[in-house]
């Protein structure tokens, strides 16, 4: 951690003057905005191949987040038993070959459904590497003053990407293709590794010190039991994103073209920039617990909304809403997440909310797949949009924060 620091900082974005957090805090947001940049493309290569089979298109969520569920724990355990950086670098090396693996498939015009959801696997093995080592190495690049607005900026880069990042897809899928976005990623990944290669290692806990791999997820374990409200994020976090996935899942489905489709994403990405500039001011208005009550019942209502929208500006107008509530969200539960977590088990704990969150996408995205399939897809959005105000509601008591 940096011990030498200026004087107290009272702006979100004066982490920034850190040079190596600076340089660490673009790379990660480029990164995070590649990877969801390919869950666009592939999501619509999977539709053209597939002539728009839902179940296929919603595997794709699967693939891309199942194996984050299971592999994000065990990383996140290494992460702090080992150089957080160079775990880093492991991780980005890896996702490298992921969309080199999706150009070469569409280069040799070999449309495999079932080889463009290995590739999306291979691709999410190596971010469920990355976002327990990312996350972890952040507080060893800033001092403590500053922390929190770190904590802040870290949460904007992960959770915008998610929501900046389909928006551009979207915009330059119809533009550019496909192959060249895929090979756009890889070489974004290749320069967040030169970003790393010239950041300091910090090694958080002395070889002497480092519990052994299982030792170290029982401490997990008995700290979130003493922490209800670490609890409490990842009970209600996991239930938003069971919804949450019928955006990448279901949303495809009610689009009639490429154009329509990046449009619609891109909205939703400018409703994400507007979530960002709003977040300073919003979070101060009330609790973390209540305001992000309100935000899940706005998010809900504008999802089942989507199932009724006939107009194509109505739809553009929800998808605007939804991203900003979207990054509202997975902003809170991130840094009230991080503001509780031990820094010796900082990449465990970060790890375990990965995996609820991306293990509630993944299982549930083949379940409004299945319901858009057998019924339509306007009745999986009613039907999520229902389940996540009932949720909301029930849980509305649960705390977040200490």
């Amino acid at each position: 951690m940096i011990e030498n620091h200026s004087p107290i900082a009272t702006s979100v974005w004066s982490p920034l003057s850190e040079p190596n957090f600076r340089a660490f805090w673009v790379g990660m947001s480029l990164s995070t905005t590649a990877f969801w940049m390919q869950n666009i493309a592939v999501t619509w290569l999977m539709r053209s191949w597939t002539d728009g089979d839902a179940v296929m298109i919603s595997l794709v969520q699967t693939a891309l987040f199942l194996p984050v569920m299971l592999l994000s724990l065990p990383a996140g355990a290494i992460a702090d038993m080992f150089d957080r950086r160079k775990f880093l670098i492991l991780s980005q090396v890896w996702m490298m070959t992921a969309p080199l693996a999706v150009a070469a498939l569409a280069i040799l015009d070999i449309r495999s459904p079932i080889a463009l959801l290995l590739c999306t696997a291979l691709l999410a093995v190596g971010n469920a590497m990355k976002l327990p080592s990312q996350s972890a190495l952040l507080p060893s690049l800033i001092d403590k003053d500053r922390l929190p607005f770190a904590i802040s900026l870290n949460s904007m880069a992960v959770n915008g990407g998610r929501i900046v990042g389909p928006a551009i897809a979207g915009a330059l899928l119809p533009v550019i293709g496909a192959m060249a976005l895929f090979l756009a990623n890889s070489g974004i990944y290749l320069l967040y590794v030169a970003v790393l290669l010239r950041l300091p290692s910090f090694d958080i806990v002395s070889k002497a010190d480092r519990p052994s791999f299982f030792q170290g997820l029982v401490n997990l374990k008995i700290w979130v039991k003493q922490t209800p409200s670490f609890g409490a994020i990842l009970l209600r976090g996991g239930l938003y994103f069971c919804v949450w996935s019928t955006v990448l899942a279901i949303v495809p489905l009610i689009t009639e073209s490429a154009a329509e489709f990046g449009l619609l994403y891109g909205l939703f990405g400018f409703g994400a920039i507007a979530g960002a500039t709003l977040y300073g001011y919003l979070s101060r208005v009330s609790s973390r617990t209540q305001a992000v009550t309100i935000a899940i019942l706005v998010h809900a209502t504008c999802i089942g909304l989507l199932s009724i929208a006939d107009p194509f500006i109505a739809k553009a107008l929800l998808m605007g809403i939804i991203g900003v509530a979207s990054f509202f969200i997975m902003t809170t539960f991130q840094v009230s997440a991080q503001l509780q977590l031990p820094d010796a088990i900082r990449g465990r704990g970060l790890a375990l909310m990965t995996t609820v969150f991306m293990g509630a996408t993944a299982l549930s995205s083949p379940v409004w797949g299945l319901i858009a399939e057998s019924i339509s897809p306007q009745t999986s959005l009613q039907i999520a949009g229902t389940f996540s105000v009932l949720c909301a509601c029930i849980f509305a008591r649960k705390k977040i924060e200490p």
